[in-house]
Formats: structure tokens, sequence, C-alpha cells
């Protein structure tokens, strides 16, 4: 075989790598903007995830609870948050629900009217002046959508400080009055009054809240805006928490992961080739 043959075989075999080479950088540019453009939208917020507090009506001797026994449990499925600078500066919404229990003195129950509640002595509802009451307590879930403005001192959650401000709105789902204790004869008793009529409770809530994080764990607090109660049913009962939120971290899925691994390893092998 003659020279030329030689050189001129070696130009299409290099020419072809030349241009085989070419096209996996632009598949492998294409999946790494893919991947990019991913970890762009994971965007963590203050919101999605677990939250544990403690609840105070903040009110005279009547009205007072017994706060390390009035808790707030919120289950946060869903958040969403726009981007207004980057990842730092956002407004986040979700979803999310609820459950709220207020437990009182042990003589106190609930007793209303056509147009008021009040809290009283006596345990009316039970008909029996002697029984003992162990426990009283008024029980809500609520369906919640929050509005925050968010601020993150880093891209990734792990390691950053951030905090939210801005307030959550909320329908009632349910509303409930528990007395549990024993009658004079010693017979046990668990009354629910499930009647939401009842109660003169507001449908609607709103309450303003403050979220501080650390990475994934944080603390909270919310004040009731527009109260319990209706307006007219009784003086306004504006409950204040104070807790503890695990939110969930966003990641770049294990595809994503394994993807970038892939690419560092074709881009190194092929650019042998150049």
């Amino acid at each position: 075989m003659s020279i030329y043959k030689i050189l001129f075989s070696a130009l299409i075999i290099l020419n072809s790598n030349l241009s085989f080479s070419q096209k996996i950088k632009t598949t492998l540019n294409s999946r790494v903007d893919s991947t990019t453009s991913d970890e762009k939208n994971l965007y963590n917020a203050q919101w999605q995830g677990f939250d544990i507090g403690f609840m105070s009506t903040n009110k005279s001797a009547q009205w007072s609870n017994k706060v390390i026994q009035s808790t707030s449990i919120g289950f946060n499925i869903f958040e969403h948050k726009i981007p207004l600078f980057k990842q730092y500066i956002g407004i986040t919404t979700g979803l999310g629900f609820n459950f709220k229990t207020y437990t009182f003195g042990d003589d106190y129950s609930f007793m209303s009217t056509d147009s008021t509640i009040d809290l009283v002595t006596g345990n009316p509802s039970l008909y029996d002046a002697s029984a003992t009451v162990k426990y009283s307590t008024l029980n809500q879930g609520f369906f919640q959508i929050p509005l925050l403005l968010d601020f993150s001192t880093k891209k990734s959650q792990k390691k950053s400080i951030s905090i939210a401000v801005g307030v959550v709105g909320g329908i009632r789902l349910f509303t409930n009055h528990r007395l549990q204790g024993k009658y004079s004869n010693g017979d046990k008793f668990n009354n629910i009054i499930r009647d939401n009529k009842y109660f003169h409770a507001n449908l609607l809530s709103l309450d303003g809240i403050v979220r501080v994080a650390y990475g994934p764990i944080g603390l909270f607090g919310t004040y009731s805006l527009n109260g319990l109660f209706k307006k007219d049913a009784v003086e306004k009962i504006s409950p204040i928490c104070i807790g503890v939120s695990f939110n969930v971290q966003k990641t770049g899925s294990k595809k994503n992961q394994q993807d970038n691994e892939d690419i560092d390893i074709i881009e190194s092998s092929f650019s042998s080739l150049k």
C-alpha cells in the first residue's frame, strides 16, 4: 500500500472520529443544560414538611388554656417558590392541613346560644353537676394555603439560613368539643359535640406567620388575625402559636447525578481524540 493511500485512510478515520466526537459533545451539552435547568427549578422554600407547635389563647383566666397540652400539628404537602432574585428571594405558596387542639381547665366547658358562645364552669353539657372532667378540649382542622416572602442565604437548603414572613389562609374542615371524665356513679364518659353551628367558629382563618430555619430545621410563630370565633359571638380570641418545623429538602434526582458522572467520564475520554 502506498504512503498516499495510508495518509488518505488516516484522514478519513480522523475526520470520522472528530465528527463523532462533535456529535457526542453536542448531546452532552444538551444533557448538561437539561440537568442545570432541573437544578435551577429546585427552589427550596419554607413550607413543605411537618410542623408542631404549642398554642395560647392569650386571654383572661376564663379563656386561658393549658399551653403544653394545646397543640398545632401541620402537614404541609406541597410548596412552590416563585423566584424574584435567583434562589435567594422569592414568593412561596403551597397546600397543607393543620389540626389544632385547645385544652382548657378541667372544670370548663362550652355553652352556646343562637348567637353567642362562652366558656363556663359546671359542665352544663353533661347534665350532671357532680361529674368529674379529666379533659376539656376544643379541636379544629383546616385546609391551608400560605403566601410568604422567602429569603435564603444559599441556593442549597442544606446550610442555608432562611426567613419567611407572610400570611396563611385556611378553610375550616371541622370543629368539635370533647369532654372526658367520670360521672358521679363511676361510669366513664367521652362526650363529643360536633355541630359546627354550636361554636360560632369562623369558617375562614387568617394567620400572620414568621418562619426562621437553618437547613431543614426551623422555628415558626403564628398569630390569628381574624380570631377564633365570629365577631359578635364572644370577645375576640386570637391564639398565638410557637413551634418547630421540619422542612423537606429538594435535591437533584439520582438519575441526574448519574448523568453528570457519565458526562464527565465520556467527555474525558473523547477529549483525548482532539
